[in-house]
């Protein structure tokens, strides 16, 4: 990608209100290419992730994160369910500089995507470097509780198992409702 600066059509040195004006003006300009766009929110959440002490902008667009990193923008990338962002922003965190956090977040991101035996992976991983920390020990339970093995989706405690025949009664007692008030909702042949 080129440098999103560039893509914005703002300067390096821009105020945040330059770049917000500046992204919502090339959304406007932009509603209907779809390339464009992402492009465009590429380029804003470079610059945004980017900002302040959470790391620097390099010309080949990659990510320095420093120790002791703040996680905030990985968070807010998961609740939005934009988990390959959030991967990438993870991913961009040298080895060395991994903590907990990291872990129980990367974990987070596979349990997203169904892939139970990874998250549980990261959260152990995550309880291990950080054993008083009950939000780890609460994913990991409830990740190993659900797992049954290989990459599937968590099992839920209910489930609507509605039947041709759940209809079928639902729409007889709707009609004899309807009958009692003087209406008919199948009529007869």
């Amino acid at each position: 990608m080129r440098n999103p600066y560039e893509v914005l059509g703002v300067p390096v040195n821009a105020s945040p209100e330059q770049i917000d004006a500046a992204y919502r003006e090339q959304m406007r300009l932009s509603a209907n290419d779809s390339r464009r766009i992402d492009e465009l929110n590429q380029a804003y959440d470079e610059i945004i992730l980017n900002s302040g002490s959470q790391g620097s902008y390099s010309s080949a667009g990659s990510y320095a994160y420093y120790s002791g990193a703040d996680y905030s923008d990985v968070r807010s990338k998961i609740n939005l369910n934009r988990l390959e962002d959030a991967q990438i922003i993870l991913d961009g965190v040298p080895e060395g500089s991994r903590d907990a956090q990291w872990y129980y977040l990367k974990g987070t991101i596979h349990q997203k995507r169904g892939w139970l035996e990874e998250a549980a992976k990261n959260f152990a991983i995550a309880c291990n470097m950080d054993p008083s920390n009950d939000t780890f020990r609460a994913a990991y339970n409830n990740v190993s509780n659900a797992q049954s093995g290989g990459y599937r989706t968590e099992r839920r405690e209910h489930s609507s198992d509605c039947s041709a025949c759940d209809i079928c009664e639902g729409l007889i007692c709707a009609d004899c409702c309807c009958e009692c008030l003087g209406g008919d909702l199948i009529p007869c042949c």
